[in-house]
């Protein structure tokens, strides 16, 4: 509408403008002729126009040309797509048109615009194809047995989005119509390139048997089309082919079955053997069967469980890719049972590691016994030969067997057992223990004294373990809790009536130590609860109340109290003196050692220079080292007595340092 108003509006100012000045108009218009459709599909069309320039336009005028398109208007006046045309030759143009909408009608025109005015073609019109059933075809790409391999195409979908595709198919006979998706047995179909689809057609699909097909494929508009029907026939069936033979080595409850391979028809095996049945005279794989190897023309397998005086029918199998291959069927009946009964066993000269187990077999007169012997476990209460078993390959109907490297202490379950032509009979089982042996028993763990640097202990063996005790003695340690004889000190004793003692040393003293008593027999280290002591707190002697008197030219009196010997023994004790600074046991000009321990001690200096100074101190020696005194000094008189000296008095006291 707008576009019809703007060329109105032009006109009427190209009217007012020739009125007022008789012109020739600067613009001439060209004729827009609007041209047939073609490639008319359901999305596409062709449009096609021409724009003749008027013959007495000026040179280098310019038209842009448009196709004017609308499915709404047939005028042209609403819902219209203006889309610039592309020049195809001299004054030709073209407009290829793209998703549409099928069934459907649309308008054009071409049309010329130079920018002052515009011209505009006949309107024409044409309609896109309508959507239709697809268009498919079917092809054959393989076939077995027992499977059809087909594919389909996709040639045409109707004009509308694909939906399903696949095939259909039924029994093929004569006259039989072409199956569809009502009446048939339909196969999805996967997709593969470009709008091809294939599927595989297996369900109840039996060999040598012919069967129509046709692919199929519906469209969003629910439409559905048909390829051409196929009937197509499976392969022959190409199982393996066996004979089976007659069985042998019949007992009660067994029978080996034989049999021959003719041929595998092409195709590997996978499995062969028996299956059998006592109901059924066509046994099946889906019955009881047993495989046998796959080397071999000639194979045999082995089966038991059976029931004795019992009639079974039996066939060879083997199995391919293609399917199940049978023998013809055969037939064997069992024998009656031959029965062994065995005594109860008697379980004799138990050791740590060993037993003798005895027992006899009840067997009839035709019966022949071909193994026989004794099986035993620590865990299962009825053994079988299947576990721990020892063969008697003594002759006759009596069993003995001597168990060895059993474990020490352990409890046994033992059944006697022997083995006949129709299988393997046991006794009723019995059971016992091996010998044990343990670890001793040290209890009673006591100190007997404890010093500041040793402790007596004491202990009683309570229980050897049933072995001789090689060793006893008691572990120490100042941090562990549990002490043994492999990681700390140890002290070996002397096992008499039970009892043993010892002296723990090299000790500290005013030291915790945890304590066990120990022995030792064939199954290890036995420990007693551990105990705690205390070492005994010791220090150096105390000496007091040193005193130096009564001084002569040569001699001093000497005397000290040692109130206290530290808490161990003294082990030496006297005086010691210098001249020349404080005395020590180590340095002084003599030392005067007295016997005793503690109490008084005195004595007299001699050998003293005149008219000297001496120091003096007391001494007493523990463990603990050497104690002193404190220093006291004196001086000795001048050798002439008739000199007057002041400092030296008939007698005198003399002060301590």
């Amino acid at each position: 509408m707008k576009r019809l108003q703007y060329i109105i509006w032009y006109s009427l100012l190209l009217f007012v403008a020739s009125c007022e000045k008789d012109t020739e108009p600067i613009n001439f218009a060209p004729v827009p002729v609007t041209g047939e459709t073609s490639g008319i599909t359901r999305f596409e069309a062709i449009l096609s126009g021409t724009v003749t320039p008027h013959p007495d336009s000026p040179q280098g005028q310019k038209h842009n040309i448009y196709f004017l398109v609308s499915s709404m208007s047939s005028k042209l006046l609403e819902a219209v797509d203006t889309i610039p045309g592309t020049k195809k030759a001299e004054n030709e143009y073209t407009l290829t048109l793209n998703n549409l909408k099928p069934g459907t009608t649309y308008y054009y025109s071409i049309e010329s615009s130079s920018g002052h005015n515009a011209v505009r073609g006949a309107i024409k019109e044409f309609t896109t194809l309508s959507t239709d059933i697809p268009s498919v075809t079917l092809s054959l790409t393989s076939k077995t047995e027992n499977s059809i391999f087909v594919s389909g195409t996709i040639t045409d979908e109707g004009g509308a989005t694909i939906q399903t595709r696949g095939f259909v198919y039924k029994l093929y006979t004569e006259g039989i119509n072409a199956p569809t998706l009502t009446d048939g047995t339909s196969v999805a179909g996967e997709n593969n390139e470009n709008d091809n689809f294939v599927g595989v057609i297996k369900e109840n699909i039996l060999p040598e048997t012919a069967y129509i097909i046709r692919a199929y494929a519906t469209n969003s508009d629910h439409k559905t089309g048909y390829s051409q029907p196929m009937t197509v026939t499976t392969n022959q069936l190409q199982v393996p082919s066996l004979t089976t033979r007659d069985a042998s080595d019949l007992t009660a409850y067994s029978a080996m079955l034989h049999a021959t391979f003719l041929s595998d028809n092409g195709f590997k095996v996978t499995e062969r053997g028996f299956c059998y049945s006592a109901e059924s005279q066509t046994p099946t794989i889906d019955h009881p069967r047993v495989r046998s190897e796959l080397e071999g023309n000639d194979f045999t397998a082995s089966i038991s469980g059976l029931e004795p005086s019992k009639t079974y029918y039996y066939r060879a199998y083997a199995i391919n890719e293609k399917g199940i291959g049978y023998g013809e069927t055969k037939e064997f009946t069992l024998p009656k049972v031959q029965t062994l009964t065995l005594s109860s066993p008697k379980v004799n000269n138990i050791t740590t590691n060993g037993a003798t187990i005895i027992s006899s077999i009840n067997s009839p007169s035709d019966a022949s016994i071909l193994e026989k012997g004794v099986c035993y476990s620590t865990s299962v209460l009825q053994p079988t030969i299947e576990s721990e078993h020892i063969i008697d390959s003594s002759e006759g109907n009596n069993i003995s067997v001597e168990l060895k490297d059993l474990i020490e202490g352990r409890q046994y379950y033992v059944r006697a057992y022997a083995i006949s032509r129709d299988g393997t009979f046991y006794s009723v089982a019995a059971e016992f223990s091996t010998v044990q042996h343990y670890l001793p028993t040290v209890e009673e763990l006591a100190e007997v004294e404890v010093n500041d640097d040793n402790a007596t202990m004491e202990a009683r063996l309570t229980d050897n373990g049933g072995m001789s005790i090689t060793e006893c003695g008691f572990c120490w340690d100042s941090s562990s809790a549990e002490p043994d004889i492999t990681r700390h000190k140890k002290a070996v004793a002397t096992l008499k009536d039970g009892v043993f003692q010892a002296q723990l040393t090299g000790l500290t003293y005013n030291t915790s130590y945890h304590v066990r008593a120990y022995a030792v027999n064939g199954k290890g280290v036995g420990y007693s609860a551990y105990v705690i002591i205390k070492t005994r707190s010791s220090a150096k002697a105390t000496i007091v109340n040193m005193t130096a008197r009564n001084p002569s030219p040569s001699t001093l009196d000497v005397s000290a109290t040692i109130s206290a010997d530290g808490g161990a023994e003294i082990t030496e004790r006297g005086f010691v003196y210098s001249s020349k600074g404080t005395p020590s046991v180590e340095e002084c000009e003599k030392k005067i050692v007295m016997k005793g321990t503690v109490g008084e001690i005195g004595t007299t200096l001699t050998g003293l220079t005149g008219y000297s100074n001496y120091s003096i101190r007391a001494y007493a020696i523990n463990k603990n080292g050497t104690a002193y005194s404190n220093t006291v000094t004196a001086r000795t008189k001048k050798t002439d007595p008739s000199i007057d000296d002041p400092a030296f008095p008939e007698t005198k006291t003399i002060k301590n340092k």
